[in-house]
């Protein structure tokens, strides 16, 4: 303060208002250092509360193994949130659980089938070398077993074909078919064997040409076609009928007979199911042929059904009429 030719100084201390400053900025410093760390801790311990359903979810997928396959997931002991996740992991349990089923009964089936014709091949050379005979007797024993290795190689061979169609889309060659035509030249291949049983083969439609695997599509309808002259009774015929609509070309086999009992259509598809088993020691196949049409059609973006009432059995097969050329 200046007052003339004299000033005045007026000064005070301030060394505590800096220490207090200083002491202030360090309690903040550490307050919220504490608080972050709170924090942290608080979000961790949130975070480890809330993955708590998702790692008992993993510890019971870690426990399932293929003893444990029937086992499921408890959507009521789950958040509302992975309700769905449980549901799908669920659902891929049952898929696998079927697929090791199918494979269970497929390799009991397949020692089943085998074994009838390896009994039989081991049973016929016993007898061939228990003492010597001539040339002929020879002969017949090697013409019976040559029949047994032939049913054996064609079985393996469908079993194969089967395999490749579960592996996934089987490769077609694809190409225009007249359905007609080839109907016509199963008829002329089935045509002996079916006035042999005194069964007659009739053809009715017409629905063009189609576009699919011809020597696959052949294989589906000469295995239907056989399957309908195999149990026809004689004097009467197999009727197959050809039909179109806006979706769908329609090729129906039907065959008089007896009928198929309704619980077991749902299963004829099945590899090596048979409505008689004794039908199998009587030589009448393996029971793949179905599970090939159904193979072969599926391949063809196509559908195969079966209906029997007391008196007629018809099989169905439906091509997208999109194929039609």
């Amino acid at each position: 303060m200046r007052s003339g030719d004299k000033t005045v100084v007026v000064a005070t201390a301030i060394d505590f208002h800096l220490q207090y400053l200083r002491e202030l900025q360090n309690a903040l410093w550490a307050g919220t250092l504490m608080a972050s760390l709170i924090s942290v801790l608080v979000a961790a311990l949130a975070v480890r509360q809330g993955h708590a359903p998702l790692r008992r979810i993993s510890a019971r997928m870690r426990e399932m193994t293929t003893e444990r396959l029937h086992t499921r997931l408890d959507p009521k002991h789950v958040p509302v949130e992975l309700v769905d996740l449980a549901a799908a992991f669920n659902a891929m349990l049952t898929r696998i659980e079927q697929g090791f089923a199918r494979l269970r009964n497929v390799s009991a089936d397949i020692a089943h089938e085998l074994r009838t014709p390896v009994t039989n091949l081991t049973t016929q050379t016993q007898v061939a070398l228990s003492k010597a005979r001539d040339v002929d007797a020879y002969r017949e024993i090697l013409y019976s077993n040559l029949e047994e290795f032939e049913r054996m190689g064609a079985m393996i061979s469908d079993m194969l074909f089967l395999a490749q169609a579960e592996q996934g889309p089987m490769r077609r060659d694809a190409g225009g078919i007249d359905l007609h035509a080839e109907i016509r030249s199963l008829f002329d291949y089935f045509e002996a064997w079916a006035e042999d049983r005194g069964v007659s083969l009739e053809l009715n439609g017409q629905v063009g040409r189609v576009e699919g695997d011809r020597e696959m599509l052949r294989r589906a309808l000469s295995n239907l076609i056989a399957n309908a002259v195999r149990y026809t009774q004689r004097d009467q015929s197999v009727d197959v009928r050809l039909s179109r609509n806006q979706r769908w070309v329609t090729i129906e086999v039907c065959n008089p007979g007896i009928g198929i009992p309704s619980e077991h259509l749902p299963h004829l598809f099945d590899r090596f199911y048979r409505v008689d088993p004794s039908r199998q020691r009587r030589g009448e196949g393996a029971g793949l042929g179905l599970a090939i049409v159904k193979s072969i059609i599926e391949a063809h973006a196509g559908k195969v059904s079966v209906t029997s009432t007391s008196g007629m059995t018809c099989f169905s097969v439906d091509l997208p009429a999109g194929h039609i050329l």
